[in-house]
């Protein structure tokens, strides 16, 4: 007879082999099952299509002025884009990224001031206030909600800073009462970076309108997409027509188109982009309800899966734009897997994934203060040493175990949702 010890060890390694080999069948079966079904994004159709079509055969390429339109679409657009958040002002740019920098510089933004900025964003966020010759100073997120943490920011605030760029990622909300209360405190402008909050309502009011104006994106991937394409909403005509300068070179609404009153660039959104916008903004509202549906199940099924933690809806949220997915998992609960492996057997197996954000620290042309010449960056609170991940532990942590799932997977079917929790619980084995 074998020793008790040898017994017991062998059957050790026999579950082991069982549960292995129970992964790879319920891996195999993923694979058969769900790998060509997930959505793809874009989503079009012929009406897309037709619609450029329309423009191109109308031979009015882009949108003219104010007083002069030559396309319709762009105008058009920004009257329903308004009016879809609620706001009373909206000038169409075509990227995310300049409708941040035209908002800055419309409130004033400039040479040496500083501006916070939430620390896990797209670095737009913060080359935008570069951009005005300004400097970001990074404010680390809650651990819970993963968006800017508004009880850090008073600590942030010097005799330079000037304006709070607060970062609704993912669709969910910054603490916009608690952030306007300091920033009416100190006089603080504030320009809500909505790239993935489309839709998204705090406490009855839509992003973009708690701050003095709010910027979005139309980039490719976004839940509203032209490719690219951007635009800033605001509630104050002054201001309104104040950005509207800034992108159309300096002219004035209805004026001379040779007159150009004040400095400006050609920021304008494209006949193309507006064209396409119209189409997509009409399939909008049945994809964020399904979004937000199937959100509330995935939370609820990931939540329940030891080592699993999904990113906490901010208190007083509805209907997010859900971006993104995002969710920190447990190494130790994983069998060690890192987050590359964890996202390779993702990827593998048919279940798509995105690229979380580096924090803004970490980024190379912060770390090593490759920005603009002339700029003293000498008190942000980055670079060289200062952008040592101990400075800011929550961003850098969970940066490290995060996984993010691309908005497109939120408008799959319940059966598929089922198919990616089965294969997030098979890691575990």
């Amino acid at each position: 007879m074998k020793p008790l010890s040898v017994l017991l060890n062998i059957s050790k390694i026999a579950h082991k082999i069982f549960a292995n080999e129970i992964s790879i069948i319920l891996i195999m079966s993923f694979k058969q099952e769900g790998k060509k079904n997930f959505p793809t994004w874009p989503i079009y159709d012929n009406n897309e299509i037709n619609a450029l079509n329309n423009v191109i055969k109308s031979g009015k390429w882009w949108c003219g002025s104010p007083g002069t339109h030559q396309g319709e679409n762009v105008w058009i657009f920004q009257e329903q884009f308004a009016k879809f958040q609620e706001s009373d002002y909206c000038i169409a740019v075509f990227n995310g990224t300049v409708a941040i920098e035209a908002a800055l510089i419309a409130l004033g933004i400039g040479f040496g001031d500083e501006v916070i900025v939430s620390n896990y964003t797209f670095v737009a966020s913060a080359s935008a206030v570069i951009a005005t010759n300004a400097i970001p100073i990074f404010c680390d997120i809650n651990a819970d909600t993963f968006v800017m943490d508004v009880d850090l920011i008073e600590k942030l605030i010097t005799k330079r800073t000037k304006a709070i760029i607060p970062v609704h990622l993912a669709g969910n909300p910054v603490e916009m009462d608690k952030l306007r209360e300091i920033s009416d405190k100190y006089n603080l402008k504030v320009i809500e970076d909505c790239a993935h909050a489309h839709g998204s309502i705090y406490k009855g009011k839509k992003l973009g309108n708690w701050g003095d104006s709010g910027t979005f994106s139309f980039q490719a991937s976004k839940v509203l997409t032209s490719g690219e394409g951007g635009a800033i909403i605001c509630n104050n005509e002054l201001l309104a027509d104040t950005i509207y300068s800034y992108i159309d070179c300096g002219r004035k609404k209805n004026g001379y188109g040779y007159s150009h009153f004040s400095y400006g660039t050609n920021y304008r959104m494209t006949e193309y982009q507006a064209a396409i916008l119209l189409e997509q903004i009409k399939k909008f509202p049945a994809q964020h309800k399904l979004r937000n549906e199937n959100a509330q199940y995935l939370m609820k099924e990931l939540n329940a899966i030891e080592g699993i933690k999904t990113m906490k809806i901010t208190s007083g949220a509805t209907k997010l734009g859900w971006y993104v997915f995002p969710f920190i998992f447990d190494p130790q609960k994983f069998g060690g897997l890192t987050k590359e492996e964890f996202n390779t057997q993702l990827n593998q197996n048919g279940i798509p994934t995105d690229n979380c954000y580096p924090p803004l620290h970490s980024l190379d042309c912060f770390k090593e203060v490759k920005l603009r010449k002339g700029i003293s960056y000498s008190h942000a609170n980055w670079g060289g040493n200062k952008s040592n991940d101990k400075y800011f532990p929550v961003v850098s942590d969970i940066y490290s175990r995060s996984i993010e799932f691309p908005q497109e997977i939120l408008l799959s079917s319940r059966d598929q949702l089922d198919l990616i929790i089965k294969f997030v619980k098979s890691l575990k084995s």
